[in-house]
């Protein structure tokens, strides 16, 4: 027969483990949030740096009455570049086409809780496209 000292131990231990399970999960869905936070801020990051590049337009294009409309290379790298250092972000920004501004946005996400179970940083990236376009009276103009 088991003595009442040694049932309670079991269950005690039957408690602990329930405890460290139970801290794992949560653990594993605070850092899963995490990610899906990271995630959508690395993509609003880009669309916004997307955005900035995407005003910086070629003069000559911008003043003329016909045409499809241009960004200015050189200032719309720059501007997005910018938008991303400021975020504390890294990437990369290049037009496509004369009009349409692509960024691609990467940064580190290091996991909070299962870091401690040696789960290292990984990375999170994102692209956002803005395509620049002359609009009169809520219709696309060439």
């Amino acid at each position: 027969m088991t003595s009442r000292k040694q049932r309670s131990q079991v269950l005690l231990r039957g408690e602990e483990g329930m405890a460290l399970s139970v801290g794992v999960v949560l653990g594993i869905a605070v850092d899963l949030a995490g990610q899906v936070n990271a995630k959508r801020e690395v993509a609003d990051v880009a669309a916004q740096a997307a955005r900035s590049a995407a005003q910086r337009l070629d003069p000559g294009t911008y003043l003329a009455e016909h045409g499809d409309l241009e960004v200015a290379a050189i200032q719309a790298k720059a501007a997005a570049v910018e938008h991303l250092k400021a975020s504390g972000m890294t990437g990369t920004a290049r037009i496509d086409g004369g009009a349409d501004v692509v960024v691609d946005v990467h940064t580190l996400y290091r996991p909070l809780f299962l870091s401690a179970l040696g789960v290292g940083a990984f990375e999170v990236t994102g692209t956002a496209r803005v395509r620049i376009v002359r609009v009169l009276d809520g219709e696309e103009h060439p």
